[in-house]
């Protein structure tokens, strides 16, 4: 191709490039000017966000070092008045940081203060709200064993059954062989042989490596020869 055919095809590409940029420059402007403008926005929220996950890990390591002092006295009065304080940082850090994993962890060591006094309503409470409504997954498991142990301990083995079938349901996770063993345990608890028997079947043919297995097989043993 000659050398001014060529230059003339390019000076007709930049005229075109030219007057498109001419006819629409303002909304070009505008465009450039909502990006620019969106990844600002971006940015600010994403830091804003770094400060408020750190804010709330430092407020629930100070409940947890709390938690600890409280396991630590031997002091009732101590005891009570950290106790007091356990429960009002963690009601600080779930108002402040409700979708947090800070709230999450929170709950979780107020439940473990419950339990430990033995206020098994209360433990139950604290330990299904930290299975519920947060993005961060792997405590949610543990919070629903630990829920549905309480709701045991409080004389409610509905509920603890309704927690433990959540749990199996929705949940992929090591904690799921020791909740159908506790299934069938409590359904053994309430004469419901037929339902015992499909949750300890249920975790012989889906967990056939886990440590339950060999006490799910014993109790469908038993069962089978009761019959």
């Amino acid at each position: 191709m000659p050398q001014s055919e060529a230059q003339d095809k390019t000076t007709r590409l930049l005229n075109v490039v030219s007057g498109f940029l001419q006819r629409h420059r303002l909304i070009l402007i505008a465009v450039l000017t909502a990006v620019v403008v969106i990844v600002a926005a971006l940015f600010i929220y994403l830091e804003v966000r770094s400060s408020r996950e750190q804010t709330s890990r430092m407020a629930v390591e100070e409940v947890q070092d709390l938690f600890r002092q409280w396991n630590e006295t031997a002091d009732q009065e101590r005891q009570a008045q950290l106790a007091e304080e356990i429960r009002g940082g963690v009601d600080a850090i779930v108002a402040e940081y409700a979708r947090f994993y800070a709230a999450q962890r929170a709950l979780m060591i107020r439940g473990n203060l419950h339990w430990e006094l033995e206020q098994w309503q209360q433990a139950g409470e604290d330990f299904a709200r930290a299975a519920t409504g947060f993005n961060t997954g792997h405590l949610a498991p543990i919070a629903l064993f630990n829920a549905a142990a309480a709701a045991e301990q409080a004389g409610n083995p509905e509920r603890a059954m309704e927690l433990l079938r959540e749990l199996v349901d929705n949940h992929d996770t090591v904690e799921v062989p020791r909740a159908l063993f506790t299934l069938g345990r409590l359904a053994e608890g309430q004469t419901q042989t037929g339902q015992a028997l499909d949750y300890y079947r249920r975790l012989v043919d889906g967990h056939p490596g886990s440590t339950w297995t060999n006490l799910a097989r014993n109790r469908i043993i038993t069962l089978s020869i009761a019959d």
